[in-house]
């Protein structure tokens, strides 16, 4: 689900745009930026400040995790297009390892200087670090998906799922993979859960698993909103 990157603005003056320091009273109580999702209404002193070197300012400051903000700026960056992104917006998709072809951001780091083996080292190093931020936070996402499967099965059936998706879930958290309609190659614990690709028949709901309320198709919206949403209350 897309999201949107507000900012409150003061006096008609856009904080993080025009403002880069303002006092907490100026705010009367509204947080400084704030994160709403696509059919949100925009609230009253905010607007939208969406863009890609918005979200890799501010997003995390905001965020519940860092998904939420790689996301945002991978789906705007394959918007643009390599080509139509300008050399600071290169400089963030190069940061968060976005690149259709790692090649384009090695020959634009050429451009800048250096030479193709530091280059290469450099779009490595990304993605090394952009795969650690992955990982922290499936674990997250994870940890907070464990407390809304109860809340559809017994105890019983939610360890029993997770025993049944333990090698999916192991991807998941140890090596970041969602599955294939995230762009994965191969299908992972969001298809178990959603019985889709290699799980068509054959996932959680296929299981022989007993919902104490809802539907299933409730009880996948609301793992899918934590999982690929990342919308969940952090406590």
């Amino acid at each position: 689900m897309k999201k949107y990157l507000l900012a409150y603005q003061i006096n008609g003056q856009t904080i993080g745009v025009d403002l880069q320091q303002w006092n907490g009273d100026d705010l009367h109580g509204n947080l400084a930026m704030k994160i709403i999702r696509s059919g949100d209404t925009i609230p009253s002193g905010y607007v939208d400040i969406s863009s890609i070197t918005n979200w890799d300012k501010f997003g995390e400051s905001c965020a519940n995790d860092y998904m939420c903000v790689r996301f945002e700026i991978r789906d705007l960056c394959r918007l643009k297009k390599w080509s139509g992104l300008t050399n600071t917006e290169k400089d963030v998709a190069i940061k968060h390892y976005i690149s259709d072809n790692p090649t384009d951001a090695v020959i634009y780091l050429m451009g800048k200087g250096y030479t193709q083996q530091q280059a290469q080292g450099f779009v490595l190093m990304s993605w090394h670090k952009y795969h650690a931020k992955l990982l922290e936070a499936a674990n997250q996402r994870f940890y907070y998906l464990k407390f809304v499967v109860p809340q559809y099965l017994s105890l019983t059936d939610a360890e029993k799922l997770f025993d049944d998706a333990s090698g999916l879930i192991y991807e998941f958290t140890a090596l970041g993979r969602f599955g294939i309609a995230i762009g994965d190659k191969k299908s992972g614990v969001l298809d178990y859960l959603m019985s889709t690709n290699d799980y068509v028949g054959k996932g959680m709901e296929e299981s022989g698993l007993t919902l104490i309320q809802g539907t299933w198709d409730s009880f996948r919206v609301a793992l899918y909103s934590i999982l690929i949403d990342g919308i969940y209350i952090k406590y």
